[in-house]
Parts: structure tokens; C-alpha cells; sequence
């Protein structure tokens, strides 16, 4: 899927909407025939021919797996606006964590896209397989993502993936520099801010490395890893990691810290 476009945020969208009432399926009235002859069927032959149909729809109904209802049911108990988003989310780059920031109430909250993903996980694994992605779950980081299956796929992905990493890197180096814990990076009421991206931008080893991974500044750095859900925005000029980046963050940290004791 492609992670370059541009994104605009569609969990706060569902958060309003309710689930649909679910599509029924309407039997189509069975119209009369003309013979060649403009002779009219009789209603008993009309009868007999829509008896025998009747019976090989239960007949190939009864002949259904059980696995092949259940995959057709779920699509029945799946919210559709909810599916469509998440499908958006992921197309677009993004993962889905389990929790995102209320502009509003300025605090954490569910999001409706991670339950239903969570809720209806056979389903979702069944559907993006036949799309050729694999749908993960990232416990450590409580957050969703796709990868492909195709052993020929893309780098964009692992291209993408490494800038991130990079960016969060340098967020937490420049962060534990300061004096201050890295858990207050993800953090809604610490967090970073435009300050501290002042501070960062006049650091010549830091904008090095944002130009060897093709990223001009550290507000646009700020920007690649806010459009992806690895960062949320709290106010006007601050900002603070979420699980997914958390999870990747320490994950460098523990690696960086082994790397030392090993050298």
C-alpha cells in the first residue's frame, strides 16, 4: 500500500458515527415469460420451475462450509464505515493504535478503529490475506499495521519504517540530553514542542541525519512521523509520542544499550 499520500485524521470522524444498519439482501420478484408464440407460461409450470429453483439455493446453501458462512457473516457484523476507515488508515501509511488523543478533552481515548480491528480480528486477517497483506498486531506497542506478502514487494515500506526510527531516535538522545525521562516523551501532558525543534534544528549532527534519509527539517521530520500515527499533536506547537512510537523508541534503546554491553 502506498505511504506517501497526503492524510487527513479519520479516527476522530468515526468517533460520531454509529454502526449502520446492516444491508439485507431483498428476494427479486420472479417476472412471467412469453413463449415464441406469445402463449403465456401457465402459473403451474411457472410454479414448478421456481419450486425446483428454490430448492437448489437451499441445496447449495446447505452446501456451504461452515467456514465459508462465517467468513459471510462477518462481513454482515463488521461496520462498514468503520472497515472503509481503517482500510483508508492503512492504504495511507498509517498504523492504528489502540488509544489517540481527544483534541476536545485534551486526554487519551479509545480508538474505534483498533477496537473493531481487535473485536473482528479473524475477519480482518481473512480479508487483507486476499489482498496480499499480512494484518499484525504489535502488543508491545498496542497498535495495528499491514505488510505484504509478496516475497518481490516494495522497500517503500522498510524505507519508511527506517526514517522513523531515525527521527524517534534522535527525538529521544536529544530528550534524555535535556535531563528529562523518555516515558515524559510519550507523555500528553510533557511531550516535546516548538522549542525543543528550535533547539534540535540548530544541532548540525541531528539535521545530518534527517539528510541521509531524505527529510529536509525537523518540522517535516515532526510532520512524517505525525501523519503515520507514531506521534500525536496536543496543541498548536506540541506534540508527543504514541504507543506504536513508544514501542519502537525503547525497542532502539534496549538494542543500543545491548550493543554497548557486547562491545
Amino acid at each position: 500500500m502506498s505511504n506517501d499520500k497526503d492524510i487527513t485524521t479519520e479516527a476522530d470522524d468515526v468517533n460520531t458515527t454509529n454502526s449502520g444498519d446492516k444491508p439485507k439482501l431483498d428476494a427479486g420478484e420472479n417476472s412471467s415469460q412469453n413463449t415464441n408464440d406469445n402463449t403465456q407460461v401457465p402459473n403451474d409450470v411457472g410454479s414448478s420451475v421456481s419450486g425446483d429453483e428454490n430448492d437448489d439455493q437451499e441445496s447449495a446453501q446447505n452446501n456451504l462450509s461452515p467456514s465459508n458462512q462465517q467468513i459471510i457473516n462477518s462481513f454482515e457484523q463488521v461496520n462498514a464505515q468503520h472497515s472503509a476507515a481503517i482500510f483508508r488508515q492503512f492504504n495511507q501509511g498509517k498504523v492504528i493504535t489502540k488509544l489517540v488523543y481527544d483534541d476536545i478533552n485534551a486526554k487519551n481515548i479509545d480508538n474505534p478503529l483498533f477496537t473493531c480491528l481487535f473485536n473482528s480480528s479473524q475477519h480482518f486477517e481473512s480479508l487483507y490475506q486476499h489482498l496480499g497483506y499480512e494484518l499484525c498486531l504489535h502488543s508491545a506497542g498496542d497498535f495495528y499495521y499491514v505488510r505484504e506478502l509478496r516475497a518481490d514487494s516494495s522497500d517503500e515500506a522498510d524505507d519508511n519504517a527506517l526514517k522513523v526510527q531515525a527521527i524517534l531516535l534522535q527525538l529521544g538522545r536529544y530528550y534524555s540530553q535535556t535531563g528529562r525521562e523518555l516515558e515524559q516523551l510519550c507523555q500528553a501532558q510533557f511531550g516535546f514542542n516548538e522549542s525543543d525543534l528550535l533547539t534540535l534544528s540548530k544541532d548540525d549532527e541531528s539535521l545530518a541525519i534527517l539528510k541521509a534519509i531524505k527529510i529536509d527539517n525537523w518540522p517535516k521530520a515532526i510532520d512524517f512521523i505525525t501523519i503515520r500515527n507514531f506521534a500525536y499533536k496536543t496543541g498548536g506547537n506540541s506534540w508527543f509520542i504514541s504507543s506504536a512510537g513508544k514501542a519502537f523508541l525503547f525497542n532502539l534503546v534496549e538494542q543500543y544499550s545491548q550493543f554497548e554491553q557486547d562491545h
